[in-house]
């Protein structure tokens, strides 16, 4: 069994900034680096490399998502909304929470994270690994067609499940999200589509 592993440094580089938890901004909390951040991240391929399986897994070139790509799943005034932020200096997407922050080029990035899910289900389909995992950031399965949620700015599994619907003519696809929390932006996206199941672990 060949395993992918989709993975580009530059996706390390996205910068979330400061941190106030619920109470964004306030002058009585002081802020912290937020939780996600590339630390994580960069461990887990630190020990892939260090253990010697990265010697073991087939490497997958990540080609950046197109815009026609991320329409896929969100509407246009979203990514422009992405794009205005982007290129005035970075700042909060999120309307709620204030949680999703993106830095200066923070765009080119997001299309980085959400083209590794994509080039990670193609080599699957293309056959040319048997499974893949995308190791990218930002992350993606709280970000909602026309909003970003919870650290996440595209949906990135979203984008790689559609993606396998509309370019690989896949028939059905379950998504199995297992994390502390609920994969609202994934299911948001396919609420109304009876060619996906959406499980929440």
């Amino acid at each position: 069994m060949v395993t992918g592993l989709a993975w580009d440094e530059r996706c390390m580089w996205h910068d979330t900034g400061l941190y106030f938890g619920p109470q964004e901004g306030s002058p009585w909390i002081e802020p912290i680096e937020s939780p996600e951040n590339a630390q994580g991240k960069r461990r887990i391929k630190n020990l892939l490399d260090a253990s010697g399986l990265t010697a073991h897994l087939s490497m997958i070139e990540i080609e950046p998502a197109s815009e026609t790509d991320i329409l896929m799943v969100h509407t246009p005034e979203y990514l422009a909304e992405v794009k205005r932020v982007s290129e005035s200096g970075g700042g909060n997407l999120a309307r709620r929470l204030g949680t999703t922050r993106i830095g200066l080029g923070g765009l080119d990035i997001a299309l980085l994270a959400a083209g590794g899910a994509l080039s990670a289900v193609g080599a699957v389909l293309d056959g040319i690994v048997e499974n893949a995992y995308a190791l990218v950031r930002p992350p993606g399965h709280h970000a909602e067609p026309d909003e970003a949620m919870g650290f996440c700015v595209f949906g990135n599994a979203a984008l790689a499940g559609m993606y396998a619907l509309t370019k690989h003519d896949i028939d059905r696809i379950a998504f199995v999200d297992w994390d502390v929390h609920h994969g609202n932006g994934t299911q948001a996206v396919f609420w109304e589509d009876p060619r996906a199941l959406t499980i929440s672990i």
